[in-house]
């Protein structure tokens, strides 16, 4: 078994024997004790954990320890002994080991197959005779079983291997010196200590960071004994800038925690030094300060430079709350521009109603402020902030943007009522802002979709309507995939003949579903002229293609031309959204279309819509009106739009390339002209 298997076998066993006492049971002890010497891996694993239990009950007294210790050790020299056996006797010796074991342990450290587990049974075996033991094997071993004997004796601390592990440390074997290295440091007595910082200032390189790392153990060991001063000695000397960043960061830290009470002073110190990573350390202080050290460091605050004020501001915020409040006030109206955003953003951590108004004059200063102060507005407590910016909705209108944008992010329910109010107003600029609100507020139910359902009687025909019926469909699109988002609209208005209501076929065309696609067939045939035209804006604002018939057949059929036109356009919108059809299909629908269309703006839409199918059919069909003066630079965008896909573009460049360059010579627009030349260069 190699070192790699046996470090394994050691690292797991015990977990192992754990993970197996649940399947694995346990033997007689005397069976146990003619099995285990025959033990392989992977045989069963009763007869070890009898003899676990067995090793436990024997540390109970010196004598049966010492009986148990001489067992092992006797089926340890066996020449039958397997491999795997001898590695679980060894682990059990770490146990019950004592000095009449060490002999025979010390004459397998010198054999390579056990030489490790028996250095670890060593390790683990108090007294003089094993620490001999291993100072002894120092002289005879090498690589890496020597390596491991010298983690073993720093793992004791023998100051009496010191001597030897200083040789070790010039070592040509690297693994070797780098072992003895941290060895010395491990022990840190004053000959290693001596000798570390001699080599800390002649080595160089990867060996220079192993010297480094191990006196910064050596220094924590002689700050745990009180050796104060010694230790920051060793912390100065690796806090110099010849050293890595992480090493001057750890020898910085440890420094600091030598000031004691100085602690908070010398945090304020190392704030003002120009080394950053000194500064960098002393930030990372803050966060461990007691509250008294902190409130300390508060009452110099003016002395520190711009980005610990900032540091010390936000820490206090989060530490002490309402307290920290006059300091973060002063930081808010001061000149330097980090600790005023450092400041806004702490007002929203203590979050004191009585900062509102402030925040709320920030949000109107139209600075990079603005949206600090919103961050702190919508951290806020609700019952604290909602109503102060319900008031400011009112009396400040310039403001309603960035108080919308608050209230929809804290989803503010109470504000639907003030924003319906607001948005009953036909004025675009007044009601695009409170709809915005409302479609990031309003849900669905049976609360909301009433209260937007009076909106829409108070709204304006035209755009100011379209806009309140979109931002119905939105709150209704809130509901789980797959529902019907007629559903809240139709259960709000159960009490509405909605086949005769001009009012609501629009907004029902919107949403879609079955149950609305019944109502408009029937408004369609209504006598009333006014229903009627309802009841053709609901079928044309439907949200997909399946009342394509229907359109077509009305744009065919009407007698009334707006009808038709309308009809028109929004049969070509519905058959080009994604759907399975066939891309030959859909532009033969377009094609179709296009003899109906009697005027240039309708020809002119199905051509941009054409632009959707990306085949050479389609191109070849939308070449064919360049030719035509109205439709020209339709054409012109379109055929540059399907160029701009290179699947179709690369395979089909020889019938591209003269459609490119006539595009570039009759095209308006620059940008369209730009991108013509650009495909046509294959780019």
């Amino acid at each position: 078994m190699n070192s790699a298997t046996r470090r394994m076998f050691f690292s797991l066993w015990i977990s192992l024997v754990t993970v197996t006492q649940l399947a694995a049971a346990e033997v007689p002890i005397d069976e146990a004790w003619q099995t285990m010497p025959k033990y392989q891996y992977g045989d069963d694993l009763g007869p070890l954990l009898t003899i676990d239990h067995e090793v436990i009950r024997a540390m109970g007294s010196p004598e049966s320890r010492a009986a148990c210790a001489a067992r092992l050790a006797s089926l340890l020299e066996a020449p039958a002994t397997t491999p795997a056996a001898k590695q679980y006797i060894c682990l059990q010796l770490r146990q019950v080991g004592t000095a009449a074991e060490v002999p025979l342990l010390a004459r397998l450290l010198n054999e390579p197959d056990s030489s490790e587990m028996a250095r670890h049974s060593l390790e683990s075996i108090a007294g003089e005779e094993s620490l001999q033991a291993l100072r002894d094997a120092l002289g005879k071993l090498e690589g890496t079983q020597l390596a491991g004997v010298v983690q073993s004796l720093a793992a004791r601390r023998d100051e009496g291997s010191v001597p030897v592990l200083i040789e070790l440390a010039g070592s040509s074997d690297l693994v070797v010196a780098a072992s003895a290295v941290r060895a010395l440091g491990s022990i840190a007595g004053p000959a290693a200590t001596q000798k570390l910082r001699s080599m800390a200032t002649a080595t160089e390189g990867a060996a220079a960071r192993d010297v480094s790392v191990a006196l910064l153990a050596c220094a924590a060991r002689l700050a745990e004994a009180g050796q104060v001063e010694p230790a920051r000695e060793i912390y100065d000397l690796l806090s110099g800038s010849k050293q890595s960043a992480g090493i001057r960061r750890a020898s910085l830290t440890a420094l600091l925690a030598l000031e004691g009470d100085r602690l908070p002073i010398a945090v304020l110190e190392w704030f003002g030094s120009e080394d950053g990573v000194r500064r960098q350390v002393a930030a990372a202080q803050l966060t461990i300060l007691t509250d008294q050290q902190l409130e300390q460091l508060a009452t110099r605050n003016e002395e520190l430079p711009e980005t610990a004020r900032v540091a010390l501001l936000e820490l206090l915020a989060m530490r002490s709350g309402a307290q920290a409040l006059p300091l973060v006030l002063k930081a808010a109206a001061s000149d330097q521009p980090q600790l005023q955003r450092a400041a806004i953003r702490c007002l929203g951590l203590i979050a004191d109603a009585g900062t509102i108004p402030m925040l709320i004059d920030k949000l109107a200063a139209g600075d990079e402020l603005g949206p600090l102060a919103a961050q702190a507005l919508t951290a806020m407590p609700r019952a604290q902030v909602g109503p102060v910016l319900l008031q400011a909705l009112n009396d400040r209108p310039a403001l309603r943007p960035a108080i919308v944008d608050i209230l929809k992010k804290m989803v503010y329910y109470e504000a639907i009522d003030p924003l319906v109010a607001i948005a009953a107003s036909d004025d675009p600029a007044v009601y695009d802002v409170a709809l915005d609100g409302l479609r990031g507020i309003a849900d669905p139910d049976p609360t909301d979709v009433p209260r937007l359902l009076k909106l829409l009687e108070r709204s304006t025909p035209g755009l100011h309507r379209d806009e309140v019926e979109k931002t119905l469909l939105i709150v209704c699109e809130k509901q789980p995939a797959g529902a019907d988002r007629a559903g809240p609209v139709l259960k709000a208005l159960s009490g509405v003949d909605l086949a005769r209501s001009s009012l609501h076929l629009p907004l029902l065309g919107r949403l879609g579903g079955p149950q609305s696609l019944k109502i408009i067939d029937a408004a369609l045939t209504s006598d009333d002229a006014s229903v009627r035209e309802a009841a053709v804006r609901g079928i044309c604002n439907w949200p997909d293609a399946s009342v394509a018939e229907r359109l077509i057949a009305l744009a065919g059929d009407s007698k009334n031309s707006a009808y038709q036109q309308r009809a028109l356009r929004a049969y070509v919108r519905v058959i080009t959204l994604p759907n399975d059809r066939g891309d030959d299909q859909t532009l033969r629908l377009l094609q179709s279309a296009m003899q109906l269309a009697g005027k240039a703006e309708d020809r002119q839409l199905i051509l941009t819509r054409a632009s959707t199918i990306r085949t050479m059919d389609a191109v070849d069909w939308i070449a064919g009106y360049l030719d035509q003066p109205e439709l020209a630079q339709t054409a012109c965008e379109s055929l540059v739009e399907l160029a701009h896909h290179r699947f179709l573009r690369q395979p089909n460049m020889d019938r591209f390339k003269p459609l490119l360059q006539r595009v570039s010579q009759i095209s308006q627009n620059p940008d369209v002209v730009d991108r013509a030349k650009r495909y046509q260069l294959g780019l």
